[in-house]
């Protein structure tokens, strides 16, 4: 059985045993080729959901400033509307990357693509109890990782789970657009069709799950009802029940220790150790 081990700058190491599938032997062979010179560090993407009140507040101002830059005043956020202005900034932000490459524009873009990702997580958590946490190895904006893209092998969609349960490790996407699991949680009624894209490529690209365990079963009526609203395979070009839908993330693997982190107490002693943390190395085992 692969096995990955990931080290915190906290000291914590974290193993992961991978499952069976031909993607997670891919995947594992493709984060062997990685190095940490590709991997994007910014603060508002390698952790999420473990920020304080005032870094949230600086985000939003960071993110204020850069979206009024590209010509897309911010509203105040509250607990009314915080969704629906993400949401609405969110819907230019892959028409930066068509027509003339303008490098200052190209920045703030990316930069409001990052703060509206992580403020979604942290905006949730903090008004909205979500409860969500998650650490991120993106290694999307480097030719490298990029490079290394490859297609899910088409007999394993099926392993898309909407459920972020505690202890996973899940490829990441790594698309411009949004995947159907991420327009359920934000409620995106405003995202055009072209932006839409199903995750059915993947590069070393991953993240590790802390969030508090769900229902599975509570996510289908929403999922299901989200699908129907914005016009169904009209909207999506997949029937709800085709895999190519891929709704969530696809697991590779789990903590190897997972019985450990049985009860709210032990899953929350872990957070608060990593919670200042970064991801510093990885191996395999």
């Amino acid at each position: 059985m692969r096995q990955v081990q990931f080290t915190f700058s906290c000291g914590m190491q974290l193993t992961y045993k991978l499952n069976s599938t031909r993607t997670a032997a891919l995947w594992c062979e493709k984060l062997a080729k990685m190095h940490r010179r590709y991997l994007l560090r910014t603060d508002v993407n390698h952790r999420h959901g473990f920020a304080t009140k005032p870094e949230i507040q600086a985000a939003v101002a960071r993110l204020k400033k850069s979206a009024t830059f590209l010509g897309f005043p911010l509203e105040p956020l509250t607990k009314q509307n915080w969704q629906g202005e993400l949401n609405r900034l969110h819907i230019n932000f892959p028409e930066f990357f068509k027509g003339k490459f303008d490098r200052e524009r190209f920045q703030a873009a990316h930069e409001t693509n990052l703060l509206i990702h992580w403020l979604e997580y942290e905006l949730a958590n903090l008004l909205v109890g979500k409860d969500q946490y998650i650490f991120n190895l993106d290694f999307n904006h480097f030719p490298p990782a990029y490079n290394l893209k490859t297609k899910i092998p088409e007999e394993e969609l099926g392993n898309f789970d909407a459920a972020l349960a505690f202890g996973n490790l899940h490829l990441h996407y790594v698309h411009i657009g949004r995947h159907f699991l991420e327009m359920v949680d934000a409620n995106d009624m405003d995202c055009v069709p072209h932006h839409f894209i199903a995750q059915h490529d993947f590069n070393a690209t991953c993240g590790l799950v802390f969030s508090e365990p769900c229902d599975p079963v509570r996510l289908e009526a929403p999922m299901r009802d989200y699908y129907d609203r914005l016009g169904a395979k009209e909207f999506f070009g997949f029937e709800y029940e085709d895999p190519k839908l891929a709704k969530g993330f696809f697991k590779i693997g789990e903590l190897v220790d997972l019985p450990e982190y049985s009860t709210f107490a032990q899953r929350q002693a872990l957070r608060d150790q990593l919670k200042r943390s970064r991801i510093s190395a990885w191996q395999h085992l």
